[in-house]
Protein backbone atom coordinates (compact mmCIF):
# COMPACT_ATOMS: atom_id res chain seq x y z
CA UNK A 1 0.00 0.00 0.00
CA UNK A 2 1.58 3.84 -0.73
CA UNK A 3 0.67 6.10 1.40
CA UNK A 4 0.58 9.69 0.14
CA UNK A 5 1.77 12.51 2.59
CA UNK A 6 -1.02 15.13 2.84
CA UNK A 7 -0.42 18.77 1.38
CA UNK A 8 -0.07 20.05 5.62
CA UNK A 9 2.59 17.78 6.71
CA UNK A 10 5.14 18.12 3.85
CA UNK A 11 8.54 18.50 4.43
CA UNK A 12 9.87 22.00 4.03
CA UNK A 13 13.49 22.20 2.18
CA UNK A 14 16.53 22.75 4.71
CA UNK A 15 17.67 25.88 2.51
CA UNK A 16 21.62 25.08 3.45
CA UNK A 17 22.38 27.41 1.16
CA UNK A 18 25.91 27.85 2.61
CA UNK A 19 26.84 24.78 3.29
CA UNK A 20 30.18 22.68 1.55
CA UNK A 21 29.86 21.99 -1.85
CA UNK A 22 33.38 20.84 -3.09
CA UNK A 23 31.85 21.05 -6.67
CA UNK A 24 29.66 22.03 -9.12
CA UNK A 25 27.32 19.44 -9.12
CA UNK A 26 24.11 18.68 -10.88
CA UNK A 27 21.45 17.26 -8.23
CA UNK A 28 23.10 18.53 -5.13
CA UNK A 29 21.21 17.64 -2.10
CA UNK A 30 22.54 20.06 0.25
CA UNK A 31 18.91 21.66 0.81
CA UNK A 32 17.52 18.53 1.01
CA UNK A 33 19.71 16.76 4.31
CA UNK A 34 17.30 17.70 6.79
CA UNK A 35 13.99 16.09 4.72
CA UNK A 36 16.11 13.07 4.02
CA UNK A 37 17.40 12.50 7.66
CA UNK A 38 14.15 12.75 8.96
CA UNK A 39 13.32 9.94 6.46
CA UNK A 40 16.06 7.75 6.98
CA UNK A 41 15.45 8.02 10.89
CA UNK A 42 11.49 7.27 9.96
CA UNK A 43 12.32 3.64 8.43
CA UNK A 44 15.08 3.46 10.87
CA UNK A 45 15.14 4.02 14.17
CA UNK A 46 17.91 1.94 15.27
CA UNK A 47 20.24 4.55 14.46
CA UNK A 48 22.61 1.87 12.40
CA UNK A 49 24.94 1.46 9.95
CA UNK A 50 23.61 3.72 6.48
CA UNK A 51 24.95 3.45 2.99
CA UNK A 52 24.60 5.99 0.74
CA UNK A 53 24.90 3.92 -2.54
CA UNK A 54 25.12 6.63 -4.91
CA UNK A 55 27.01 9.05 -3.62
CA UNK A 56 28.47 12.02 -5.54
CA UNK A 57 29.74 14.53 -3.43
CA UNK A 58 28.81 12.96 -0.29
CA UNK A 59 26.04 15.16 1.11
CA UNK A 60 24.18 12.82 2.67
CA UNK A 61 26.29 10.90 3.79
CA UNK A 62 28.40 14.07 6.07
CA UNK A 63 24.96 14.94 7.62
CA UNK A 64 24.24 11.13 8.35
CA UNK A 65 27.49 11.23 9.86
CA UNK A 66 27.30 13.22 12.75
CA UNK A 67 24.72 10.67 13.94
CA UNK A 68 25.41 7.36 12.63
CA UNK A 69 28.21 5.18 11.01
CA UNK A 70 27.82 5.66 7.47
CA UNK A 71 29.39 4.01 4.43
CA UNK A 72 29.77 5.87 0.83
CA UNK A 73 29.75 3.59 -2.38
CA UNK A 74 29.88 5.60 -5.70
CA UNK A 75 31.07 3.89 -8.79
CA UNK A 76 33.45 6.82 -9.65
CA UNK A 77 37.12 7.45 -8.31
CA UNK A 78 36.56 10.82 -7.65
CA UNK A 79 33.52 10.45 -5.56
CA UNK A 80 35.00 8.03 -3.24
CA UNK A 81 38.40 10.89 -3.06
CA UNK A 82 35.62 13.51 -2.19
CA UNK A 83 33.49 11.57 0.34
CA UNK A 84 36.93 10.67 2.25
CA UNK A 85 37.95 14.20 2.39
CA UNK A 86 34.37 15.63 3.48
CA UNK A 87 34.22 12.53 6.14
CA UNK A 88 37.14 12.49 7.01
CA UNK A 89 39.01 15.72 6.36
CA UNK A 90 43.04 16.51 6.39
CA UNK A 91 43.91 17.90 9.48
CA UNK A 92 46.26 20.68 8.30
CA UNK A 93 48.12 23.32 10.25
CA UNK A 94 48.13 27.02 9.12
CA UNK A 95 52.31 25.69 8.55
CA UNK A 96 51.16 22.63 6.62
CA UNK A 97 48.83 24.86 4.09
CA UNK A 98 51.40 27.96 3.76
CA UNK A 99 53.95 24.39 2.59
CA UNK A 100 51.20 22.67 0.60
CA UNK A 101 50.48 26.17 -1.24
CA UNK A 102 54.58 27.11 -2.12
CA UNK A 103 55.15 23.43 -3.07
CA UNK A 104 52.40 23.67 -5.58
CA UNK A 105 52.99 27.13 -6.82
CA UNK A 106 57.10 27.27 -6.83
CA UNK A 107 57.91 23.61 -6.09
CA UNK A 108 60.91 21.61 -8.00
CA UNK A 109 58.00 19.79 -10.54
CA UNK A 110 56.13 23.40 -10.97
CA UNK A 111 58.97 25.17 -12.38
CA UNK A 112 59.69 22.06 -14.64
CA UNK A 113 56.38 21.88 -15.98
CA UNK A 114 55.94 25.46 -16.24
CA UNK A 115 59.03 25.74 -18.36
CA UNK A 116 57.99 22.85 -20.43
CA UNK A 117 54.12 25.00 -21.15
CA UNK A 118 56.03 28.10 -21.76
CA UNK A 119 55.91 28.37 -25.12
CA UNK A 120 51.83 27.81 -25.00
CA UNK A 121 51.20 29.71 -22.21
CA UNK A 122 53.02 32.74 -23.65
CA UNK A 123 50.99 31.93 -27.04
CA UNK A 124 47.77 31.63 -25.23
CA UNK A 125 48.29 35.23 -23.12
CA UNK A 126 49.28 37.12 -26.52
CA UNK A 127 45.99 35.36 -28.12
CA UNK A 128 44.25 36.74 -25.40
CA UNK A 129 45.42 40.61 -25.44
CA UNK A 130 44.88 40.52 -29.36
CA UNK A 131 40.91 39.48 -29.16
CA UNK A 132 40.27 41.99 -26.14
CA UNK A 133 41.24 44.36 -28.53
CA UNK A 134 39.08 43.10 -31.31
CA UNK A 135 41.44 40.65 -33.19
CA UNK A 136 39.95 37.09 -31.90
CA UNK A 137 41.24 34.77 -34.41
CA UNK A 138 44.25 33.48 -32.38
CA UNK A 139 42.01 32.71 -29.89
CA UNK A 140 39.35 31.00 -31.66
CA UNK A 141 41.89 28.73 -32.91
CA UNK A 142 43.57 28.43 -29.95
CA UNK A 143 40.11 27.64 -28.31
CA UNK A 144 39.28 24.95 -31.53
CA UNK A 145 42.26 23.14 -31.14
CA UNK A 146 42.71 19.56 -29.81
CA UNK A 147 44.28 18.74 -26.24
CA UNK A 148 48.27 18.15 -26.71
CA UNK A 149 47.68 14.55 -26.41
CA UNK A 150 45.44 14.58 -29.61
CA UNK A 151 47.96 17.07 -31.57
CA UNK A 152 50.77 15.05 -30.73
CA UNK A 153 49.09 12.04 -32.26
CA UNK A 154 47.27 12.70 -35.29
CA UNK A 155 47.92 16.75 -36.06
CA UNK A 156 45.49 18.62 -36.71
CA UNK A 157 47.22 21.64 -36.34
CA UNK A 158 47.61 23.92 -39.50
CA UNK A 159 52.02 23.91 -40.27
CA UNK A 160 52.64 27.35 -40.42
CA UNK A 161 50.90 28.53 -37.84
CA UNK A 162 51.80 30.22 -34.46
CA UNK A 163 50.16 27.69 -32.02
CA UNK A 164 51.69 24.38 -34.16
CA UNK A 165 55.08 26.00 -33.57
CA UNK A 166 54.35 26.57 -29.89
CA UNK A 167 52.89 22.86 -29.38
CA UNK A 168 55.79 21.04 -31.14
CA UNK A 169 58.31 22.81 -29.08
CA UNK A 170 56.05 22.23 -25.68
CA UNK A 171 56.18 18.28 -26.67
CA UNK A 172 59.32 18.49 -27.32
CA UNK A 173 60.18 19.79 -24.26
CA UNK A 174 57.97 17.90 -22.05
CA UNK A 175 59.69 14.72 -23.35
CA UNK A 176 63.05 15.73 -22.86
CA UNK A 177 62.00 16.20 -19.02
CA UNK A 178 60.51 12.95 -18.99
CA UNK A 179 57.27 14.48 -18.89
CA UNK A 180 55.48 13.31 -21.66
CA UNK A 181 52.39 10.14 -21.20
CA UNK A 182 53.49 10.61 -17.65
CA UNK A 183 50.48 10.65 -15.01
CA UNK A 184 52.43 13.78 -13.20
CA UNK A 185 51.06 15.62 -16.30
CA UNK A 186 47.71 13.77 -17.13
CA UNK A 187 45.39 17.48 -16.93
CA UNK A 188 48.23 19.40 -18.85
CA UNK A 189 48.55 17.06 -21.77
CA UNK A 190 44.58 16.14 -21.71
CA UNK A 191 42.89 19.30 -20.59
CA UNK A 192 45.16 22.16 -21.29
CA UNK A 193 43.84 24.49 -23.23
CA UNK A 194 40.87 23.09 -23.31
CA UNK A 195 38.89 22.99 -20.62
CA UNK A 196 42.08 25.33 -18.38
CA UNK A 197 44.71 27.48 -19.59
CA UNK A 198 47.95 26.06 -19.82
CA UNK A 199 49.19 27.76 -16.64
CA UNK A 200 46.23 26.69 -14.73
CA UNK A 201 46.64 22.86 -15.93
CA UNK A 202 50.39 22.91 -15.53
CA UNK A 203 49.53 24.08 -11.20
CA UNK A 204 46.33 21.37 -11.32
CA UNK A 205 48.88 18.66 -11.93
CA UNK A 206 51.51 20.01 -9.50
CA UNK A 207 48.81 19.85 -6.90
CA UNK A 208 47.91 16.58 -7.39
CA UNK A 209 51.45 15.80 -7.51
CA UNK A 210 52.13 16.92 -4.11
CA UNK A 211 48.84 15.02 -3.22
CA UNK A 212 50.48 11.79 -4.38
CA UNK A 213 53.22 12.30 -2.64
CA UNK A 214 51.83 12.77 0.77
CA UNK A 215 51.13 10.46 3.38
CA UNK A 216 47.49 8.48 3.12
CA UNK A 217 46.24 10.40 5.97
CA UNK A 218 46.03 13.49 4.13
CA UNK A 219 46.49 11.80 0.57
CA UNK A 220 43.03 11.67 -0.22
CA UNK A 221 41.87 15.41 1.34
CA UNK A 222 44.69 17.56 -0.74
CA UNK A 223 43.28 15.18 -4.08
CA UNK A 224 40.02 16.62 -3.29
CA UNK A 225 42.03 20.38 -3.15
CA UNK A 226 42.88 19.87 -6.25
CA UNK A 227 39.68 18.51 -8.03
CA UNK A 228 37.55 20.81 -6.45
CA UNK A 229 40.33 24.01 -7.82
CA UNK A 230 39.50 22.18 -10.98
CA UNK A 231 35.84 22.80 -10.58
CA UNK A 232 36.38 26.55 -9.62
CA UNK A 233 38.85 27.55 -12.87
CA UNK A 234 36.99 25.24 -15.65
CA UNK A 235 36.18 27.44 -18.45
CA UNK A 236 32.91 26.36 -19.62
CA UNK A 237 29.32 27.01 -19.43
CA UNK A 238 27.84 26.17 -16.21
CA UNK A 239 31.14 24.85 -14.81
CA UNK A 240 30.86 21.30 -15.36
CA UNK A 241 32.56 19.18 -17.96
CA UNK A 242 30.30 17.83 -20.36
CA UNK A 243 31.69 20.17 -23.16
CA UNK A 244 34.03 22.89 -23.88
CA UNK A 245 33.43 25.90 -24.64
CA UNK A 246 31.96 26.76 -28.10
CA UNK A 247 33.45 29.70 -29.60
CA UNK A 248 30.93 30.03 -32.29
CA UNK A 249 27.24 29.44 -32.77
CA UNK A 250 25.86 26.65 -35.84
CA UNK A 251 25.68 29.42 -37.98
CA UNK A 252 29.21 29.51 -37.71
CA UNK A 253 29.23 33.58 -36.11
CA UNK A 254 31.22 34.31 -33.12
CA UNK A 255 29.60 34.48 -29.62
CA UNK A 256 28.77 37.12 -28.17
CA UNK A 257 30.73 37.85 -24.84
CA UNK A 258 33.12 34.80 -25.65
CA UNK A 259 36.53 37.02 -24.89
CA UNK A 260 34.79 38.26 -21.28
CA UNK A 261 34.16 34.81 -20.40
CA UNK A 262 37.27 33.09 -21.80
CA UNK A 263 38.99 35.78 -20.02
CA UNK A 264 37.39 35.48 -16.22
CA UNK A 265 37.90 32.11 -15.98
CA UNK A 266 41.31 31.38 -17.43
CA UNK A 267 42.76 34.30 -15.39
CA UNK A 268 41.40 32.89 -12.15
CA UNK A 269 44.49 32.94 -9.86
CA UNK A 270 44.83 29.13 -9.68
CA UNK A 271 46.99 29.01 -6.55
CA UNK A 272 44.47 31.25 -4.24
CA UNK A 273 42.20 29.45 -5.53
CA UNK A 274 43.97 26.27 -4.26
CA UNK A 275 44.47 28.04 -0.79
CA UNK A 276 41.08 28.72 -0.22
CA UNK A 277 40.37 25.61 -0.91
CA UNK A 278 42.55 23.73 1.43
CA UNK A 279 41.62 26.01 4.50
CA UNK A 280 37.66 24.89 3.55
CA UNK A 281 38.28 21.27 3.52
CA UNK A 282 40.99 21.50 7.40
CA UNK A 283 38.06 23.67 8.53
CA UNK A 284 35.30 20.92 7.77
CA UNK A 285 34.12 18.59 10.93
CA UNK A 286 35.37 14.84 10.87
CA UNK A 287 31.88 12.59 10.77
CA UNK A 288 30.99 11.67 14.59
CA UNK A 289 30.76 7.88 13.59
CA UNK A 290 32.53 5.67 11.43
CA UNK A 291 32.64 6.37 7.90
CA UNK A 292 33.69 4.31 4.94
CA UNK A 293 34.76 4.90 1.57
CA UNK A 294 33.65 2.37 -1.40
CA UNK A 295 34.66 2.62 -5.10
CA UNK A 296 32.08 0.51 -6.55
CA UNK A 297 28.95 -0.22 -8.33
CA UNK A 298 25.71 -0.29 -6.13
CA UNK A 299 24.55 -3.94 -6.21
CA UNK A 300 28.34 -5.28 -5.61
CA UNK A 301 28.43 -2.93 -2.27
CA UNK A 302 24.89 -4.28 -1.23
CA UNK A 303 25.96 -8.10 -1.96
CA UNK A 304 29.12 -7.81 -0.19
CA UNK A 305 28.43 -5.73 2.37
CA UNK A 306 24.76 -6.06 2.75
CA UNK A 307 25.17 -7.36 6.72
CA UNK A 308 26.89 -4.70 7.53
CA UNK A 309 23.84 -2.53 6.64
CA UNK A 310 21.46 -0.88 8.91
CA UNK A 311 19.75 1.33 6.08
CA UNK A 312 19.78 2.63 2.44
CA UNK A 313 19.62 5.96 0.74
CA UNK A 314 19.66 5.75 -2.80
CA UNK A 315 19.96 8.63 -5.40
CA UNK A 316 20.12 7.12 -8.55
CA UNK A 317 20.37 9.29 -11.75
CA UNK A 318 17.05 10.12 -13.05
CA UNK A 319 17.63 10.93 -16.54
CA UNK A 320 19.13 10.23 -20.03
CA UNK A 321 21.89 12.57 -18.76
CA UNK A 322 24.89 10.44 -17.64
CA UNK A 323 26.73 11.98 -15.15
CA UNK A 324 30.12 10.77 -15.74
CA UNK A 325 30.29 12.54 -19.13
CA UNK A 326 29.51 16.22 -16.48
CA UNK A 327 32.68 15.08 -14.82
CA UNK A 328 35.06 13.02 -16.36
CA UNK A 329 37.49 15.44 -16.30
CA UNK A 330 37.26 14.77 -12.26
CA UNK A 331 37.81 11.03 -13.09
CA UNK A 332 40.94 11.67 -14.55
CA UNK A 333 42.33 13.97 -12.52
CA UNK A 334 42.01 11.45 -9.54
CA UNK A 335 42.74 8.13 -11.75
CA UNK A 336 45.92 10.19 -13.14
CA UNK A 337 45.88 7.55 -16.24
CA UNK A 338 46.14 7.96 -19.83
CA UNK A 339 42.76 7.44 -21.20
CA UNK A 340 41.52 6.02 -24.87
CA UNK A 341 39.44 9.01 -25.47
CA UNK A 342 35.93 7.98 -27.21
CA UNK A 343 35.22 8.67 -30.56
CA UNK A 344 32.08 10.04 -32.58
CA UNK A 345 30.91 9.98 -35.70
CA UNK A 346 30.48 13.28 -37.65
CA UNK A 347 29.07 13.74 -40.91
CA UNK A 348 29.89 10.06 -41.42
CA UNK A 349 33.42 10.66 -40.34
CA UNK A 350 34.76 9.34 -37.47
CA UNK A 351 36.31 11.37 -34.72
CA UNK A 352 37.46 12.32 -31.39
CA UNK A 353 35.11 13.90 -28.96
CA UNK A 354 35.28 17.14 -28.57
CA UNK A 355 34.92 16.82 -24.81
CA UNK A 356 37.95 14.54 -24.32
CA UNK A 357 35.71 11.60 -22.81
CA UNK A 358 37.02 8.57 -21.67
CA UNK A 359 36.64 5.28 -23.70
CA UNK A 360 35.21 3.81 -20.67
CA UNK A 361 33.16 6.13 -18.63
CA UNK A 362 30.87 4.60 -16.94
CA UNK A 363 27.13 4.47 -18.47
CA UNK A 364 24.43 3.82 -15.96
CA UNK A 365 21.71 1.54 -16.34
CA UNK A 366 19.69 3.99 -14.16
CA UNK A 367 19.76 6.33 -17.45
CA UNK A 368 19.12 3.89 -20.35
CA UNK A 369 15.26 3.51 -20.72
CA UNK A 370 15.48 -0.18 -21.74
CA UNK A 371 17.82 -1.02 -18.82
CA UNK A 372 16.32 1.21 -16.12
CA UNK A 373 13.31 -0.70 -14.47
CA UNK A 374 15.55 -3.29 -14.34
CA UNK A 375 17.97 -1.60 -12.34
CA UNK A 376 15.78 -0.23 -10.07
CA UNK A 377 13.98 -3.76 -9.30
CA UNK A 378 17.69 -5.25 -8.54
CA UNK A 379 18.16 -2.15 -5.94
CA UNK A 380 14.60 -2.64 -4.48
CA UNK A 381 15.36 -6.40 -4.16
CA UNK A 382 19.37 -6.92 -3.03
CA UNK A 383 18.37 -4.56 -0.04
CA UNK A 384 14.98 -6.08 0.77
CA UNK A 385 16.75 -9.32 0.74
CA UNK A 386 18.88 -8.33 3.67
CA UNK A 387 15.96 -6.74 5.04
CA UNK A 388 17.03 -3.20 4.76
CA UNK A 389 14.76 -0.33 4.93
CA UNK A 390 15.33 2.25 2.22
CA UNK A 391 14.99 5.64 1.26
CA UNK A 392 14.99 6.66 -2.63
CA UNK A 393 15.46 9.88 -3.53
CA UNK A 394 13.21 10.83 -7.17
CA UNK A 395 13.24 13.64 -9.55
CA UNK A 396 9.66 14.17 -10.46
CA UNK A 397 8.42 14.75 -14.58
CA UNK A 398 5.35 16.09 -15.97
CA UNK A 399 4.52 16.71 -19.32
CA UNK A 400 5.32 20.08 -20.18
CA UNK A 401 7.10 21.19 -17.42
CA UNK A 402 9.93 22.40 -19.49
CA UNK A 403 12.25 19.52 -17.41
CA UNK A 404 14.03 16.40 -19.07
CA UNK A 405 12.13 13.20 -18.94
CA UNK A 406 12.41 10.23 -16.55
CA UNK A 407 13.58 7.71 -17.87
CA UNK A 408 11.31 5.58 -15.54
CA UNK A 409 7.95 6.98 -14.13
CA UNK A 410 7.41 7.80 -10.39
CA UNK A 411 4.15 4.95 -11.10
CA UNK A 412 6.99 2.68 -11.93
CA UNK A 413 9.11 3.13 -9.47
CA UNK A 414 6.13 3.15 -6.66
CA UNK A 415 5.07 -0.27 -8.17
CA UNK A 416 8.66 -2.09 -8.47
CA UNK A 417 8.86 -0.91 -4.71
CA UNK A 418 5.92 -2.30 -3.68
CA UNK A 419 6.91 -5.79 -5.23
CA UNK A 420 9.32 -6.10 -2.46
CA UNK A 421 8.47 -4.29 0.48
CA UNK A 422 5.98 -4.37 3.00
CA UNK A 423 4.55 -0.34 2.91
CA UNK A 424 5.78 2.20 0.84
CA UNK A 425 4.92 5.51 1.64
CA UNK A 426 5.61 9.32 -0.34
CA UNK A 427 7.28 12.85 1.33
CA UNK A 428 6.92 15.66 -1.48
CA UNK A 429 10.12 17.83 -0.01
CA UNK A 430 8.96 21.83 -1.35
CA UNK A 431 11.12 24.77 -1.68
CA UNK A 432 13.76 23.78 -3.52
CA UNK A 433 15.10 22.54 -7.40
CA UNK A 434 18.28 21.46 -8.39
CA UNK A 435 21.11 23.08 -9.96
CA UNK A 436 20.78 23.01 -13.51
CA UNK A 437 23.01 23.69 -16.41
CA UNK A 438 23.39 26.89 -17.62
CA UNK A 439 22.46 26.46 -21.59
CA UNK A 440 20.32 27.60 -23.90
CA UNK A 441 19.08 23.91 -24.71
CA UNK A 442 18.74 22.71 -20.87
CA UNK A 443 17.75 25.40 -19.21
CA UNK A 444 14.60 23.84 -17.70
CA UNK A 445 12.03 25.36 -15.87
CA UNK A 446 11.66 24.92 -12.02
CA UNK A 447 9.05 23.19 -10.67
CA UNK A 448 7.18 23.64 -7.21
CA UNK A 449 7.82 20.29 -6.43
CA UNK A 450 11.16 19.32 -6.82
CA UNK A 451 11.98 15.84 -4.55
CA UNK A 452 9.71 13.11 -3.60
CA UNK A 453 11.52 10.91 -0.88
CA UNK A 454 9.92 7.26 -1.35
CA UNK A 455 10.39 5.76 2.15
CA UNK A 456 10.32 2.17 1.77
CA UNK A 457 9.49 -0.06 5.15
CA UNK A 458 10.31 -3.88 5.78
Amino acid sequence: MVVLISTASKVQANGQLNAFRPIYYLGCKVSLTSAIRAAIDEVDPSGGRMVDLFAGTGVVASAMGASRDVTTVDVQEYSRVICSAVLRPPRLSATDTRRLSTDVAEGQFTTRLLWCLAPLMEHEHKSLIRAVQGDVDGLIELLEAPSLVLTEEFGFLDADSPLNDATSEVIRRMRAEGLWNAPETTVARNFGGVYFSYQQAALLDAALHVAARSGDDVKDGLTAVAISTASTLVNTVGKQFAQPIQPRSKSGDIKAGLVKTVQRDRSIDMSASYRSWLQKYADLIPAAGAATMLRGDYLDALTAHGKDFSVVYADPPYTRDHYSRFYHVLETMCLRDNPQISRVKKKGETTFSRGIYREERHQSPFCIRSEAPRAFDLLFGAARAHDLPLVLSYSPHEAGDGTHPRVVSMAQVIDLANAHYKRVEISVVEGMSHNKLNHNNLNLAKREHAEILLKCFC
